[in-house]
């Protein structure tokens, strides 16, 4: 048994042999222990990119009383892959690679000319950003691949400040971001199973409900071993499924491999679902 925090997902995992293992743990917690234990399905680690690239600006202008905020950030956001081009009609005056924790990477391009905004409230701008980077806008999950391109903007002499830009360069993102055709991702895990032959057919049917791809088979003894991929969001309790269908007999095992998209009919699901958390 394992219990760990997530940060990511925002839960206290906990990990057993099986579903029963884990009933009996709570069982444990309640009676011995007096604990009011709730579980509920894990979180799944989705990542949120985009597609097109996108322009916006955000003016954030606050006055109350004595010293004002505001700060003004135009930029240009893009979908990120290796051995793109350096963007045109732009005066790179600073670029910086983030290889981000999460996987995928930010390149952060600096290419304001004038002095429109000075060049102390730029690691604000960057910052703005990658906090909205951590809490994605459709879903509150971490964004990877993006580049992004700071150019203009504006400043006022007395009310400027890091907090102004760094609210103005997340908002911007964040505006962009939507209008980039934003994609959600999945993690995706290839699955090995080992089931009773004559029970091959039912085990293929079951997986093909989950979206699973089928890689390939292999005969051992009188087991087949069934390879696939499978979305992560789609194995959940899926040892007991498969102990049901194979009497007991049946066996897998899994590891991540990649993130893919997921169909426009579940990225609808998960945005309108995390929608309603923001609201409530």
């Amino acid at each position: 048994m394992t219990i760990e925090y997530s940060r990511e997902l925002r839960q206290i995992l906990l990990s057993g042999q099986g579903e029963l293992h884990l009933a009996v743990i709570k069982w444990r917690l309640e009676k011995i222990y007096h604990l009011e234990v709730e579980y509920v399905k894990p979180r799944i680690p989705y990542r949120e990119t985009i597609q097109k690239p996108s322009m916006a600006s955000y003016r954030h202008k606050k006055q109350s009383g004595g010293a004002g905020q505001f700060g003004e950030v135009n930029l240009k956001i893009e979908p990120y892959f290796d051995g793109m081009a350096e963007p045109d009609g732009h005066s790179i005056r600073e670029k910086e690679i983030l290889e981000l924790p999460w996987g995928g990477r930010l390149v952060f391009y600096n290419c304001i000319v004038g002095g429109v905004i000075d060049q102390r409230f730029i690691p604000s701008i960057q910052k703005g950003i990658m906090e909205k980077m951590q809490e994605g806008p459709l879903t509150g999950s971490y964004v990877r691949d993006v580049r992004v391109i700071v150019y203009d903007g504006k400043m006022h002499p007395v009310d400027s400040n890091d907090i102004s830009f760094k609210i103005a360069g997340m908002m911007a993102f964040k505006e962009a971001f939507h209008l980039a055709d934003p994609k959600i991702l999945e993690p995706i895990y290839e699955v090995e199973i080992k089931v009773p032959e004559e029970l091959m057919g039912d085990v293929v049917t079951d997986l093909q409900t989950r979206r699973a791809i089928i890689l390939g088979m292999d005969a051992v003894g009188s087991y087949q071993v069934i390879k696939a991929k499978t979305p992560l969001a789609e194995l959940d309790k899926y040892s007991t499924s498969l102990r049901s269908i194979t009497q007991g007999r049946g066996s897998y095992s899994g590891k991540f491999t990649e993130y893919a998209p997921v169909p426009s009919e579940i990225q609808k699901k998960l945005g309108e679902e995390y929608k309603n958390i923001e609201v409530h």
